[in-house]
């Protein structure tokens, strides 16, 4: 199954289901608001949903065409975050350099958005808690200044990933002009056991894996995607042109 949240003017947006082949979404939002109140309510919601996007798949419901860049981050803001800010922007949004700033670094990474996570988990627990798989990037500033993050235009359950998952993905990352096989390579449940080991996870918590760094400048477009082994996008695309920042 695949999610989205479209923007519609609230800071949560609005929930729909794509299509597999990310051309055709159909609203959700009448069995969830937004994705947070989906994931608040995960067992119950889940089947619903997934019946709803199987009829999207054989057209029984209303559909209409998906556009990346009508979508927010499906999580414009999450709850908690390891590795990386809790608010985004869309991932078609600019990257918006301030002052006299010209560059920037961006950290590429797969994450997963789990379900409530107790404390003490043990990593079969942990996995059994990811709903979610996105792409993520983060801008880096000097200084140790940060910049917007965004995510995938579409998060996806886990088995959308097929033998590509066990807990890691295991397909390859395109960040502008590379292709890095290790990036998604993160065993999710260990790390999300490590970080339960002190505390619990609230559900919409977001946890990134390891991330591959990319330097950017005024007037650069990043994009980071990954595609399956047939060459299909699963996630959809961010892409980010790099621009100054002008207040209003």
């Amino acid at each position: 199954m695949k999610l989205a949240t479209l923007k519609n003017g609230s800071r949560d947006g609005k929930l729909v289901i794509v299509s597999r082949d990310l051309t055709r979404y159909t609203d959700a939002s009448f069995l969830a608001p937004n994705l947070q109140a989906a994931l608040d309510d995960w067992r119950r919601i889940f089947p619903h949903l997934t019946a709803l996007a199987d009829s999207l798949e054989i057209g029984s419901v209303p559909s209409s065409r998906f556009h990346e860049h009508d979508a927010h981050s499906p999580l414009p803001r999450a709850y908690q975050r390891l590795g990386g800010g809790d608010a985004f922007v869309g991932p078609r949004d600019p990257i918006e350099l301030a002052g006299k700033t010209r560059d920037a670094k961006i950290e590429a990474a797969v994450a997963v958005i789990v379900a409530d996570v107790a404390m003490g988990a043990t990593a079969d627990a942990a996995k059994d808690a990811i709903a979610l798989v996105v792409l993520s990037a983060d801008t880096d500033l000097d200084a140790g200044h940060s910049g917007t993050s965004a995510l995938s235009p579409v998060a996806v359950t886990p088995d959308e990933l097929g033998d590509a998952w066990d807990g890691a993905v295991h397909l390859p990352l395109q960040a502008g002009t590379r292709s890095i096989a290790s990036v998604g390579w993160t065993s999710f449940p260990k790390l999300i056991a490590d970080a339960a080991s002190t505390r619990p996870l609230g559900t919409g918590a977001i946890v990134r894996g390891a991330v591959e760094a990319l330097s950017v400048s005024l007037g650069d477009t990043l994009r980071v995607e990954m595609k399956d082994k047939s060459g299909h996008s699963i996630f959809g695309a961010i892409e980010r042109q790099v621009g100054r920042f002008e207040p209003a």
